[in-house]
C-alpha cells in the first residue's frame, strides 16, 4: 500500500505517483504550468541528448494537478481547468482524454470531454491566477467546475483502491479506450464492490446505528440496500453539482426485469430507500434517505455502471447469501480455512493453553488471507493479522466495521510479506513482543500457510491449490535452503523455519500437510526443527474448498520453548458431515517420524 503523507516536496510526490501507478508511461512533470502530464513511452534517441520524438509529437493521456497534504477535490480540478485552457487553445498538444487531480491520500479522473463547455464560460476572468483559490473570479470559476462535472468524477484512495486505479489505468489509457468513467459491475466483482461499499455509503445513510439491530431482527440486512443501489439506473442530470442531491435512481422494474427485481427486499427511487415488501412497525413504513443528501452516494457510484449487464443480474439477485459476512471471507480467498475446522483449532488452543489463554498470550496469523482462522477470537489486543496479498488485507480492515464475529484493530492488520519482509516493517507492538525473550515465549503463531509444493522456484501456487501468488523462491528459501532440505519447496516448512528459527520460543499452531512428520523428505527439516508437540487433529483435504486430491490435513500445536526429536506424534482423527456442518471425533493415530528407509504413511 503506498503511503504518501508527509511528503515534504510536490516533485517528489508526482514521482512517487508515477512509478506506483504509471511506470509503463512516459511522464513530464511541467508542461505549460501542467503539474502532471502522462504520455506514451518514449525512446532515447543514441545520437541526441533529448528524446528522439519532441514532447509535442507524444501522445497525452492525462493532465493532473498535484499538490502534497490534503486539498479539495474541486479546488484542484478548478485550477487545472484555469491552467490548461490555453495549452488547449494554443493547440500544440492534443487534449488528452482525461483531467486529473491528486494529493497524499487520493486520485480523482473525469473526462476531458465532460469539461469543454466550461471553456466558453465568461462570468469569471480567465487570466486570474488559477493558484490562487481565494480570489472571487476563482471561487466563481469553482462554483462552475462544481455544478458541471460535481457527478461525473470518479475518486479513488490511494491504498485502499489500488487495485480499482489499476485496472482503470489498464482500462482507458490505452488506443481508442471508451471515456466512460464506470466500470462494469460483474459476478466477479460485486461481492468486493459490496465491500467498499460498507465503507463509503453505508454510514450514511439515515438509519442510527440503534436501529440497524432491528432490521436485522427483521431480516433486512445492509446487503439489502446494496443490492437496491445495484439494481437501480441513474438519470445523470449534467446540472448536478457536488452539492446537489444523487442522481435520481430509477429502480429497474420493467417487464423484462421484473422477476428479478421481485427477489429485492428494498428497492430505490427517487432519492430514498422503500420496502418492496410489507414489513410492519414505524422503521419499516417511512422512506429513507442520507444524511449528506446522498454526495458519499453519488460519489461511490460514479465508479460503477448501473445495472449490470443482463447476463450478471440474475447471478447477483440469487446470490445474496455471498453478501454476508463469513461468507464474504470465504468467497474473497482462493483457500480459507472451514469455519468448522476454525472452530475445533481453538478449541485445542484452550485445551493446550488454557480457558484464559486469549488474556494470557498474544496471536500472531501471519498468513491471514480473509481472516477466517481469526473469526471468533475475543481480545483484539492481543491479537495481529497480516498477508502477503493486499487486497486481502483491504478485506480484512472493511470487514472489521461489519462484522460481528471478526474482533481485529485496524492498526493490527497489516500487508506484510512473511517470506520475504525483514521485521522492521511490523508494527511497533507486534515488533516489541518479537524482540522480547519472555513475551515471544507468549506468542502464538497461529497459521494455515499455503502448503502446496511449488515445483521449481519459478512455480507460482495456484489454481485452486492454495493462496495464489505464493512463489518458491523467496528469501526465506535461499537462507534456509540448506536446512531444509528436499523439503525447500514445501511453502508451509518455509514459514515454519522461519517461525522456528526467528521468533525462538514462540508456540506454532498451525494447519498443514503431515509431510514434516513423516517425510523422508524432511528428514533434514526434522534433525533441525526440536519441539514439544502438545496436541492436534487431522481432517480430510477434500472438506477444505478448492484443495484438490485426498490426503490428511492436520492442526498441530507445538511449543519451541522445549525441544525435543519428533519421533511420533498421536493425533486425534475428525469424520464430518458437511451438510449439517458437524463434526466428531473417530479416532486416534500415531504417526511416526520416517528415519532413513524406514516410515509409515498415514492413510485416511
Amino acid at each position: 500500500m503506498p503511503t504518501y503523507s508527509g511528503i515534504q516536496k510536490e516533485e517528489t510526490l508526482k514521482g512517487l505517483v508515477h512509478d506506483d501507478y504509471f511506470p509503463k508511461f512516459g511522464y513530464e512533470p511541467n508542461i505549460d504550468n501542467i503539474d502532471f502530464v502522462i504520455t506514451d513511452k518514449k525512446t532515447r534517441n543514441a545520437d541526441a541528448d533529448l528524446f528522439s520524438d519532441s514532447v509535442g509529437s507524444s501522445k497525452h493521456y492525462l493532465w493532473a494537478e498535484a499538490k502534497k497534504g490534503a486539498h479539495d477535490v474541486f479546488d484542484m480540478f478548478t485550477q487545472l481547468i484555469l491552467t490548461c485552457k490555453k495549452t488547449y487553445e494554443k493547440g500544440e498538444h492534443l487534449a488528452p482524454p482525461w483531467l486529473g487531480c491528486f494529493d497524499e491520500a487520493r486520485i480523482a479522473f473525469v473526462s476531458f470531454h465532460d469539461i469543454l463547455p466550461i471553456f466558453n464560460e465568461t462570468d469569471f476572468n480567465w487570466n486570474t491566477t488559477p493558484s490562487n483559490h481565494e480570489t472571487p473570479d476563482f471561487q466563481k470559476a469553482r462554483e462552475k467546475v462544481a455544478k458541471l462535472i460535481g457527478a461525473k468524477i470518479a475518486v479513488y484512495n490511494f491504498g485502499g483502491d489500488d487495485r480499482e486505479i489499476i485496472e482503470f489505468i489498464k482500462t482507458h489509457f490505452v488506443a481508442g479506450a471508451s471515456t466512460s468513467i464506470k466500470s462494469p459491475i460483474t459476478k466477479d466483482n460485486f461481492v468486493q464492490i459490496f465491500i467498499k461499499w460498507v465503507k463509503e455509503v453505508k454510514p450514511f445513510i439515515n438509519i442510527p446505528k440503534t436501529e440497524w439491530t432491528e432490521f436485522k431482527q427483521k431480516g433486512i440486512l445492509d446487503c439489502d440496500f446494496y443490492r437496491a443501489d445495484v439494481m437501480s439506473a441513474q438519470a445523470q442530470a449534467p446540472e448536478l453539482g457536488e452539492n446537489a442531491k444523487f442522481y435520481e435512481g430509477r429502480t429497474v422494474f420493467s417487464t423484462k426485469f421484473s422477476t428479478i427485481t421481485e427477489k429485492l427486499k428494498i428497492v430505490l427511487k427517487n432519492d430514498n430507500y422503500k420496502f418492496h415488501e410489507n414489513i410492519s412497525g414505524r422503521l419499516f413504513s417511512s422512506d429513507i434517505g442520507f444524511t449528506d443528501d446522498g454526495a458519499a452516494y453519488s460519489r461511490f457510484w460514479n465508479r460503477y455502471e448501473r445495472p449490470p449487464a443482463l447476463e450478471y443480474r440474475q447471478h447477483i439477485i440469487d446470490r445474496r447469501d455471498l453478501l454476508v459476512p463469513t461468507n464474504i471471507r470465504e468467497v474473497k480467498g482462493s483457500f480459507f480455512t472451514p469455519k468448522i475446522w476454525a472452530d475445533k483449532s481453538k478449541e485445542y488452543l484452550a485445551k493446550v493453553f488454557g480457558k484464559n489463554w486469549q488474556d494470557e498470550y498474544y496471536v500472531w496469523d501471519c498468513a491471514a488471507g480473509t481472516g477466517n482462522l481469526l473469526a471468533g477470537l475475543s481480545n483484539e489486543y492481543n491479537v495481529w493479522a497480516s498477508d502477503v496479498e493486499q487486497g486481502n488485507v483491504e478485506t480484512m480492515q472493511s470487514l472489521i466495521d461489519i462484522d460481528e464475529n471478526l474482533n481485529l484493530l485496524s492498526g493490527h492488520v497489516f500487508q506484510f510479506d512473511f517470506l520475504n519482509d525483514s521485521f522492521d516493517k511490523l508494527p511497533e507492538e507486534l515488533k516489541k513482543i518479537i524482540d522480547d525473550p519472555e513475551k515471544r515465549k507468549k506468542l502464538i503463531v497461529y497459521i494455515n500457510p499455503p502448503y502446496a509444493e511449488a515445483s521449481s522456484a519459478t512455480t507460482f501456487v495456484g489454481s485452486g491449490q492454495n493462496k495464489p501468488k505464493v512463489a518458491a523462491a523467496h528469501k526465506t528459501s535461499e537462507k534456509y535452503k540448506d536446512t531444509l532440505g528436499r523439503g525447500i519447496n514445501e511453502l508451509f516448512a518455509n514459514f515454519f523455519i522461519r517461525i522456528y528459527n526467528e521468533i525462538q520460543d514462540s508456540k506454532l499452531a498451525s494447519f498443514s500437510t503431515l509431510k514434516y512428520i513423516n517425510s523422508q523428505n524432511f528428514i533434514k527439516f526434522r534433525a533441525w526443527f526440536k519441539a514439544e508437540y502438545k496436541s492436534g487433529f487431522i481432517c480430510k483435504s477434500d472438506t477444505f474448498d478448492n484443495v484438490k486430491g485426498k490426503f490428511p490435513i492436520g492442526f498441530l500445536i507445538w511449543d519451541t520453548e522445549i525441544k525435543k526429536q519428533i519421533e511420533h506424534i498421536v493425533i486425534d482423527v475428525f469424520e464430518n458431515d458437511n451438510e449439517v456442518r458437524k463434526c466428531w471425533k473417530s479416532s486416534s493415530k500415531t504417526i511416526y517420524s520416517a528415519i532413513g528407509e524406514k516410515y509409515i504413511r498415514l492413510v485416511l
